[in-house]
């Protein structure tokens, strides 16, 4: 802070030290020697006796001093300024030295001159003010003490102001003597911490000054407050660094002695003056040269010749090396500075060591030397941990890429025979950790992986590649039908069942095997040949094991051209849908239509089995979802403009599209722009959807949906992991029976059993039933029965092109029209 200044006077040695400040504030010369006698005489001849007097009683009684006095600079500015200190005794009870703080206050005692001036007509000041009464009861404040102190003149008229400002931290000797220049009509002159009305606690320096009215009787009081807050904290903190250099010096060495690192200190002319016992535990052998005087230079000297620095330079070296290394060391440490770069280094009992050499602004050279023997530990054990997953004890994939490299080169070499890389992934293992959580999960991983050392060789690498998948290197088994046996071992070794919490889980997995180097003679392309394979595995319905072979890579790079077609598809809007009725088993009136996604290329109709998986695996699931939904929405508003009744018209959406940021609001706005009501639409979706780990988004959305009057059916229901809880927490209004429930029924009672027990859930919670697949009599009247409410298949009609579907609806609708006309005298 300017205008702040320390300094101290040893007693014994009549010295005296003067802080950069204290030196600023006099004017002084750099060259100037400050003295006690010296000191005074900046100070006119009585402020000169009244500090005399205080620093003798202070010397005498303990008593510390605070004065406000003039004093002349050595340039002749005058000033005001402001002393304090106090006295230093030994354990003896002797006088040791006097320090203390000296501080301009000149402008400080001009403002508060000025103050006292325009306390009465200024109220817009910039500082606090506060008028009382006689006895010291608030009458008025100004703006400025309102917004320092956050309360108004109501909180504060009629009370005084030390009930509502004081607090814990107000000295109550200060407020008593606040209260003293009230009852004595004086005023008061004090510092003290006040309390804003949010709880701050702030210094301030109180001015109160009595007011008079022309006969000299007292009136009330004006205060007027500067905050110090800044000023204090200097203040505290000059008293802090003294205090501080007066425990260093004192405790210097016994807290370097404490240190676990070792120290030794140089002084400028490169001379020991100063080391602990660490430093001498580090390096025993130089113990006998360690001693005040010895030069830099001769203690390396000492450490070469006793051996302390074996592990760089050998005593045993010739001397031109020992000479050589000796003049690198003395460059490095007399380059250091403040920030000289470290070093490591073992020592020779094993330990390592960190060195670094720092040059204080004195010139002095600090050397440290800090055991970092457990650091080194640990970073041996993050290479371990690098070279390993910790979950499962497995290779890493660093490992594992290190591996394969080396098994490769030894091919090359002839070294060694072909080997087989199968990568290894876990199917549905997203539905087992949102279903029985992240702790069975990571069981579910270890266990498997247990599985897998158990039946592969100690040769062979198992690595863990992130996830669900893992990786199996063989190397030596560069034939199919030997790594295909122990490959399905391995397979069939993991789908033993899993006991965990909440049931038992069967594990899935799905592999993908290449060979080198037939299928590739690279890391990076027997890697994608085994991935090839493992999205084969996949595609086919996993749990299976695929090879790699030219047709599989022809295969995959068909479905690449597939995507990219389809991506051309969507762009040129050839997308479309094929509808297929949904009735009402009770009446075998309409109760809507399903939309199906259609494509036909040259003529010829693509697969949706094809095409639909291709843009779930080539991110084309969102256009796509979009493309049918609007196709969908236009063919049920083309049906109402004919003057038909399609009822609602269902379509599937994918987690994409109820992930996208405006799905709700596009959704909505599909359905206006088509003149459809929003209760028009059903969207259906499967358990997989659900099963995603946005659940909370999903959710959100279709709340949003169902609020705003659109279906929503839960598509496929049995097929997934979907828990019940599911059909409570999401605003399903129907249930679609899976077909594959719905093929085996046969009119017995055991045929139907899966699809009898979902429509008895689905009544239980309110929900509706939809059967699919239904292809013969036998099936409908069963499922009409049980309760279903209604069905789609074959037996009602195949999916239609939009312009068939019109045509069906319309003759439909007549016939059941027909049927509903009253027979003649009837």
């Amino acid at each position: 802070m300017s205008g702040l200044g320390a300094w101290r006077l040893e007693l014994g040695e009549q010295l005296l030290w003067w802080s950069t400040g204290c030196r600023r504030l006099h004017e002084v010369d750099d060259g100037f020697v400050p003295t006690l006698e010296g000191a005074l005489a900046f100070y006119p001849p009585e402020a000169r006796e009244r500090l005399i007097e205080a620093l003798e009683r202070a010397k005498r009684e303990a008593m510390p001093w605070d004065l406000d006095l003039p004093l002349v600079t050595a340039r002749g500015r005058h000033l005001t300024v402001r002393v304090r200190g106090r006295c230093l005794f030994d354990g003896d009870g002797r006088s040791q030295a006097l320090y203390g703080t000296i501080e301009d206050i000149t402008e400080r005692a001009d403002r508060e001159r000025e103050h006292a001036r325009l306390a009465l007509v200024v109220r817009q000041m910039t500082t606090p003010v506060i008028i009382t009464d006689a006895q010291g009861l608030t009458e008025w404040v100004n703006p400025a003490f309102e917004r320092v102190t956050g309360y108004t003149l109501a909180d504060l008229v009629g009370r005084t102001p030390g009930s509502v400002l004081q607090g814990p931290e107000s000295d109550p000797a200060v407020v008593a003597q606040m209260r003293e220049g009230v009852r004595s009509g004086q005023g008061f002159h004090v510092e003290i911490v006040n309390h804003a009305k949010d709880g701050r606690a702030y210094w301030v320096d109180i001015e109160a000054s009595p007011i008079r009215d022309a006969e000299g009787n007292l009136t009330g009081f004006i205060a007027v407050e500067t905050d110090i807050t800044a000023r204090r904290a200097a203040e505290d903190a000059a008293f802090t660094e003294l205090f501080r250099r007066t425990e260093a010096e004192t405790l210097l060495r016994e807290i370097i002695e404490t240190l676990p690192s070792g120290v030794y200190v140089c002084d400028p002319e490169e001379r020991v003056i100063l080391w602990n016992r660490a430093y001498a535990e580090f390096f025993p052998r130089l113990v006998p040269a360690l001693a005040a005087g010895t030069t830099l230079e001769g203690l390396l000297r000492a450490g070469i010749v006793s051996g302390c620095y074996a592990n760089e330079i050998a005593p045993t070296a010739p001397l031109a090396e020992q000479e050589a290394w000796l003049a690198r060391r003395l460059a490095q440490i007399r380059a250091a500075g403040d920030a000289s770069p470290s070093r490591e280094f073992p020592i020779a009992d094993g330990r390592w060591l960190q060195g670094r050499e720092r040059r204080s602004r004195s010139g002095h050279l600090v050397c440290v030397r800090t055991d970092i023997t457990r650091l080194k530990q640990a970073e041996a054990e993050a290479r371990r941990r690098a070279e390993q997953d910790d979950l499962t004890g497995l290779a890493s994939r660093g490992v594992l890429f290190e591996r394969l490299a080396e098994a490769m080169a030894a091919r090359r070499s002839g070294d060694s025979f072909g080997g087989c890389l199968a990568l290894i992934d876990l199917d549905h293992f997203k539905s087992v950790n949102d279903t029985f959580g992240h702790p069975t999960a990571d069981r579910v991983l270890a266990e498997v992986a247990r599985r897998m050392r158990e039946v592969v060789r100690a040769s062979d690498v198992i690595a863990r590649m992130g996830g669900d998948e893992f990786a199996l290197l063989l190397p030596g088994r560069g034939k199919a039908p030997d790594a295909l046996s122990l490959l399905e071992r391995v397979r069939r070794h993991i789908q033993r069942p899993i006991l965990c919490e909440g049931g038992t889980i069967t594990p899935s997995v799905s592999l993908g095997a290449a060979f080198y180097p037939e299928d590739g003679d690279t890391v990076d392309a027997l890697l994608r040949a085994a991935d090839t394979a493992l999205y084969a595995a996949k595609r086919d319905g996993r749990n299976r094991i695929a090879l790699f072979d030219a047709g599989l890579a022809r295969r995959m790079a068909g479905r690449a051209s597939l995507a990219e077609r389809l991506r051309a598809a969507l762009a040129e809007g050839r997308i479309t849908v094929a509808l297929q009725p949904k009735l009402r088993l009770a009446d075998r009136r309409l109760e809507g239509f399903e939309a199906l996604a259609r494509w036909t290329e040259d003529g010829k109709p693509v697969s949706p089995a094809e095409f639909v998986s291709v843009a779930e695996e080539r991110g084309l699931a969102l256009e796509l979802g979009w493309a049918v939904l609007n196709a969908a929405l236009a063919a049920t508003s083309d049906f109402a403009s004919a003057g038909l009744e399609p009822g609602h018209i269902a379509v599937n959406v994918s987690t994409p599209q109820l992930l996208a940021p405006d799905a709700v609001e596009r959704i909505l706005a599909a359905i206006a722009a088509h003149g459809l009501a929003a209760d028009r639409l059903e969207i259906e979706v499967t358990e997989n959807v659900l099963l995603d780990r946005a659940i909370e988004r999903i959710d959100a959305v279709l709340q949003r949906l169902a609020k705003a009057g659109v279906g929503i059916a839960f598509d496929d229901f049995g097929t997934g992991y979907a828990a019940l809880s599911h059909l409570t927490r999401f605003p399903v209004r129907r249930l679609k029976i899976d077909r594959s429930f719905v093929a085996p029924i046969d009119g017995s009672a055991r045929s139907g059993m899966i699809a009898r027990t979902i429509v008895a859930l689905a009544k239980e919670l309110g929900l509706e039933t939809v059967a699919e697949g239904v292809e013969t009599e036998i099936q409908a009247r069963y499922l009409r029965e049980i309760g279903c409410d209604a069905a789609q298949g074959f037996l009602f009609a195949r999916p239609m092109p939009p312009a068939e579907a019109m045509a069906w609806l319309a003759a439909w609708q007549d016939q059941t029209d027909l049927a509903a006309q009253p027979t003649p005298g009837g």
